[in-house]
């Protein structure tokens, strides 16, 4: 009994390590409820892990079969191994991606000023915005963003970041950039990482929209470019705005 249950659980891990996140990261439905979408992101991800570690323990403890043979002790070290491998690299990776939002933080605090709503602002002609989270964020912008914005456009853009820094979104994408570290030989998760990201920015969209107007928020997307995300290496990664333009003017 317990090993068609470890057979039952290997294969839904299988199933939810390819087929479902492969066909989820084209689906339509995720970006017209993004909270929504994360939220299954989130239970495919846990589910998926839960089902590969309980695999392992349900063919280790077998009460029906012959205990503590090879393939019993095989299956436990393989639950234990692969257990301490997925945490471990979800604390490496979050530790080290908020060791470098850290210093950008103290970059910021060197070379920018703060303007009368706390926002860093940057001496540099490139129309730019973003958000550095963590328990200290930082909204930032250039001024070359404040230059070529208009003050609805500029607002909107604000609603943006801060949505992200309240939300403490980087939390949200944490997990599957540690899993995409973990399992680096499986494309769909990549494909997680990025589709979740974009919902992340559609999430803070919404607030931003419904703070000023979802018009404004387009114009503004367009002349500011890409937001930074956190990736695999800690850096700022980009992402394109023009799904989420198309997705705002609708």
């Amino acid at each position: 009994m317990m090993s068609l249950l470890a057979a039952l659980c290997a294969l839904l891990a299988v199933v939810l390590a390819w087929p479902v996140p492969t066909r989820l990261a084209v689906a339509a439905w995720p970006s017209r409820n993004p909270r929504r979408g994360i939220a299954l992101w989130q239970v495919i991800g846990l589910s998926g892990g839960i089902s590969a570690v309980g695999s392992l323990l349900l063919l280790g403890f077998d009460p029906l079969g012959p205990r503590w043979t090879l393939l019993n002790l095989a299956a436990l070290a393989g639950a234990a191994i692969l257990l301490t491998w997925l945490l471990g690299v979800l604390a490496t990776n979050t530790i080290r991606i908020e060791r470098q939002l850290a210093k950008q933080r103290d970059a910021v605090d060197l070379l920018a000023w703060i303007d009368l709503n706390g926002v860093r602002v940057l001496d540099h002609p490139e129309p730019a915005a973003y958000c550095l989270p963590g328990p200290r964020p930082r909204i930032v912008v250039t001024h070359g963003a404040i230059a070529s914005l208009g003050p609805e456009e500029l607002a909107a853009v604000l609603a943006h970041e801060r949505a992200h820094a309240v939300g403490r979104h980087e939390l949200i994408i944490q997990p599957f950039v540690a899993w995409e570290s973990a399992l680096p030989f499986l494309p769909p998760a990549r494909r997680a990482t990025a589709a979740v990201a974009e919902l992340v920015e559609m999430l803070a969209d919404d607030h931003a929209a419904r703070e000023t107007s979802p018009r404004a928020l387009a114009r503004a997307l367009a002349q500011v470019g890409s937001d930074r995300l956190p990736s695999t290496n800690g850096d700022a990664a980009s992402a394109s705005v023009l799904p989420r333009v198309r997705r705002l003017v609708q």
